[in-house]
């Protein structure tokens, strides 16, 4: 005699999340925050035990991510930005190219320390610091509805849901699935959603120094023939002592994919000399250097943000060139807009409305891609060793140290509060 065995019915949710990093996290948090029954599926390993996150914490990451008004502003509503435990602020940027005039300058540039948080650009933050604040709130805010670490299987539309299965068998059904799952995005490729990528045949070579001088709250960005050198604040994790204050930075050194790598190879000594001789000595002597990682350059774009009942946020949906550090920001602006969008149907009765879910791809796929195609153009201006183009990009570089009005309007822009200044989230003034 066979025994019937029902198969227990799936598990419902308003929406399911697909990635739990930065952008899936947020996202889902700020429904949260508001009521919304969230389901996070996160692949990444767990963090927050105790000996992993000491672990964690006592590494230097050489990456970094420079966290605009904006993001930090979301990040605090959330509960996040309370919880990390170390990052570098910084209040002004320098911008210059070896074979310009002048140096074009955005915030406060003539300190040598952060006095007051009402100048701040931003913060630089170390990923791995960030996502261990951010499982930490997720864990609290989600409890069983976060799920990690779990792998996406499969998603399958039905006629009013999504049915989302996981590589552990767990199924669920939701009104709504948000692709959160970075660049090689699952959630896009089973949906069937395509990109236009664009291989710039580039690789970033990224490391911590320390130097001579300390950063001073300046991020800094030298354009060089083979691509942009930027040297980012970097918290500096286990002092030794007052002199070392300030003075570790993240480097992120485009190049060329055919010598990238050779770069890389090259012994402390010599690459600590050539990073010193590329920024010009800005910051006199690298002296110490840690962590060193490459990874190839490319920028691609979704060709859709959304499906019916399906949104793309963050990587999954745009990767733009990491010269202006504005990737991230990106990402959490999508998540700012979408979840605006998405509680202010909630409001009138409604749910992952289409009409909702496409004005959400309008609001941000167009200035997604200005700055996917403006950075491209930027690059490929700054790489060229054409006279008449470097003449045209040193003229620009030096009229633009001129208008004080046209680089506030820049670093307005790059504060990301223009993109959420409609929404719930908008930044007081």
């Amino acid at each position: 005699m066979t025994a019937n065995v029902a198969q227990a019915a799936p598990q419902t949710a308003d929406v399911v999340v697909v990635g739990g990093g930065l952008v899936g996290g947020l996202c889902a948090l700020l429904l949260v925050e508001s009521g919304v029954d969230v389901i996070v599926v996160d692949a990444a390993p767990p963090l927050t035990d105790e000996v992993r996150a000491q672990e964690l914490l006592n590494q230097r990451d050489a990456r970094v991510w420079a966290l605009s008004p904006a993001s930090l502003s979301l990040l605090e509503r959330v509960g996040v930005w309370s919880r990390v435990v170390r990052h570098a602020p910084y209040q002004g940027m320098q911008v210059w190219s070896r074979d310009g005039r002048g140096i074009l300058d955005f915030g406060k540039v003539d300190q040598t320390r952060i006095d007051q948080e009402s100048t701040l650009l931003g913060s630089m933050v170390e990923p791995s610091v960030l996502a261990l604040a951010l499982q930490q709130v997720m864990q609290e805010k989600l409890g069983t509805r976060y799920l990690q670490p779990k792998r996406l299987k499969n998603i399958e539309r039905f006629s009013n849901h999504w049915q989302v299965t996981l590589e552990s068998g767990e199924c669920y059904q939701t009104p709504l699935v948000i692709g959160a799952d970075g660049a090689g995005s699952m959630v896009r490729q089973l949906a069937g959603i395509q990109v236009d990528l664009l291989d710039y045949k580039q690789m970033a070579l990224t490391c911590a120094i320390r130097t001579e001088k300390p950063h001073g709250g300046i991020a800094r960005q030298v354009f060089l023939p083979t691509g942009p050198l930027a040297f980012l604040p970097l918290a500096n994790h286990a002092k030794q002592s007052d002199d070392e204050d300030d003075c570790w930075q993240s480097i992120v050194w485009t190049l060329p994919a055919v010598d990238a790598q050779d770069m890389s190879d090259l012994d402390d000594a010599i690459l600590m000399a050539k990073l010193s001789h590329a920024s010009g000595y800005a910051l006199g002597q690298v002296t110490a250097i840690e962590s060193r990682g490459i990874f190839p350059l490319k920028a691609q774009q979704a060709k859709l943000y959304c499906l019916d009942g399906l949104a793309l946020v963050g990587d999954a949906a745009h990767v733009v060139h990491p010269m202006a550090g504005q990737g991230v920001n990106l990402g959490c602006l999508d998540a700012a807009v979408l979840a605006d969008a998405l509680l202010h149907d909630r409001d009138r009765g409604l749910w992952a409305h289409r009409q909702t879910l496409k004005r959400y791809e309008r609001e941000r796929r167009l200035p997604n891609s200005l700055m996917m195609h403006g950075l491209s153009i930027l690059g490929w201006m700054q790489s060229s060793d054409q006279p008449w183009m470097m003449w045209l990009r040193g003229e620009g570089m030096h009229l633009l140290t001129r208008f004080d009005e046209l680089r506030q309007v820049i670093g307005e822009q790059a504060s990301g509060r223009s993109a959420i200044k409609g929404t719930r989230y908008r930044i007081s003034s």
